[in-house]
């Protein structure tokens, strides 16, 4: 018998009537080409890849989390409809929400689930939520505060869902890999603002508040909104870059994310996001056990530096923008008055507020509305902002003392599960996913302190995430 006979008998036999199943698809689809008219053609693929992609959608709802990242970055430029009778604008991501709810439930429907991932944050989310419904009743600001609270319940269930969502080790890539993409798209548009000089915020205003020369944007409404992204996604890639081995090509693509990331993080001009940056690289490298990697990073930043002030017009602008990080607390500055010292007026106001209403606090979103009373004589007039940039100072004025321990309860909370979590995980690429993630959560803290940017889509969804990558490895371990 010859060597072709052989291999061909090795071959299963094919059934002729799947066969003949195969060959008629192929005629219709022939025929639909040749004879049907081209908007109909469209219609019905666009019919049968809706279908295609919703039967993904119940089998694997995780594939939504390219969409997911893509509509957080879009930010303010997500917006399908201006104007609501909610009052809020309607954006991609509130869609790719309700769909991913959506698919959640099919998904648990058609597997007749029963068992879920425990809640951790359960018993501190319901507190601060409950604090926050019961301040609605009380707050001067009540239709944001409503929105606000409608807000971090919508995130709320984000934070579970991802729990839930996040079943595979295909899925947690799909969240790098997205991350890697979304960050590189970002700081390329962030590039083309600054050599092109087209930014969403007008030079004017920014030199108002406090900086000399226009900040890059992205896609976001804010610099700083811009630039906590970018850290989340520079934190979560150098971890997963240092502590997991991966091939030649994905650690050179994983370095062109950070380099990218790194650059638009740069021209932000986002001092808090720095700041959050250094510590969160920092913290990777400490619970990697790999602080001589802390040497090469040094030497790597001042040749960045270096380079900076060699070929940006703005470089000095720059190194005065990250020394202003230390001199906060020198009230008269030229550095730090615009803007740094700007902070510790808000969390002087924000300590008034508290003293007067210390046990559930004047109400939720009411900083900006009684600020005028509360700010320190010699405040800057030239900031418009009524908004306060430390999240602890603006949790304790409107959610009070029980506010506040809620929030340090999700924190402790976070941070015992994720560090006892990482004593136990074994699996080498979890393990160095889970890394990233507990450096991006106290990046965040360190950025929150700036910012107060507590209703951010990302805060919540990686904390989400922590805890289901915990849980894959528990899972992994048990089979």
């Amino acid at each position: 018998m010859s060597d072709l006979a052989k291999t061909l008998r090795g071959f299963p036999k094919l059934d002729p009537r799947w066969f003949a199943v195969f060959m008629g698809l192929q005629a219709l689809v022939l025929a639909a080409v040749l004879l049907m008219p081209q908007k109909i053609l469209i219609l019905a693929g666009a019919g049968i890849g809706s279908g295609i992609l919703a039967i993904l959608l119940v089998l694997y709802p995780w594939i939504l989390v390219p969409a997911i990242v893509v509509t957080t970055a879009l930010d303010i430029s997500g917006q399908l409809i201006r104007t609501t009778v909610l009052g809020i604008p309607l954006t991609g991501f509130h869609l790719t929400l309700g769909l991913l709810v959506l698919a959640l439930l099919v998904n648990t429907l058609l597997r007749r689930r029963i068992q879920f991932p425990a809640f951790d944050l359960g018993g501190p989310l319901f507190l601060l939520i409950g604090v926050m419904a019961i301040s609605l009743t009380y707050s001067p600001n009540q239709p944001e505060a409503t929105i606000g609270f409608v807000r971090t319940l919508a995130l709320t269930v984000l934070l579970y869902a991802t729990t839930i969502m996040i079943d595979s080790k295909a899925a947690v890539t799909l969240v790098v890999v997205s991350m890697m993409t979304a960050i590189i798209g970002g700081a390329v548009l962030a590039i083309v603002q600054v050599i092109t000089e087209k930014f969403y915020l007008p030079a004017s205003f920014v030199i108002a508040v406090g900086a000399n020369a226009p900040r890059a944007t992205g896609t976001f409404h804010n610099p700083n909104t811009f630039g906590t992204f970018l850290m989340v996604g520079v934190v979560l890639i150098f971890a997963v870059m240092v502590n997991y081995r991966a091939g030649f090509w994905k650690q050179l693509i994983m370095l062109l994310a950070f380099g990218m990331g790194v650059t638009g993080l740069v021209i932000t001009f986002s001092r808090s996001n720095w700041l959050a940056t250094m510590v969160g690289v920092v913290i990777v490298l400490v619970l990697a056990k790999k602080l001589r990697y802390l040497f090469i990073v040094l030497v790597s930043s001042f040749v960045a530096i270096l380079a900076v002030k060699e070929f940006v017009p703005f470089a000095e602008h720059i190194f005065l923008r990250f020394v202003s990080i230390f001199t906060i607390f020198e009230e008269f500055d030229t550095l730090g008055r615009e803007s740094s010292s700007a902070r510790i007026y808000y969390v002087l106001a924000g300590l008034k507020m508290f003293l007067d209403n210390p046990l559930l606090g004047a109400g939720w979103r009411a900083f900006p509305a009684i600020f005028d009373y509360y700010k320190p004589t010699d405040f800057p007039f030239w900031i418009p902002s009524k908004e306060s940039h430390t999240l602890f100072a603006t949790i304790l004025a409107e959610l009070g003392i029980v506010g506040f321990l809620a929030s340090a309860w999700i924190v402790w909370r976070v941070l015992s599960r994720g560090f006892s979590g990482l004593r136990e995980m074994q699996d080498p690429y979890l393990r160095a996913v889970l890394i990233g993630l507990l450096s991006v959560f106290i990046s965040f803290q360190v950025s929150l302190s700036f910012t107060a940017d507590f209703n951010n889509n990302f805060l919540w969804f990686f904390t989400g995430m922590l805890f289901a990558v915990i849980r894959l490895d528990k899972e992994a371990k048990a089979a």
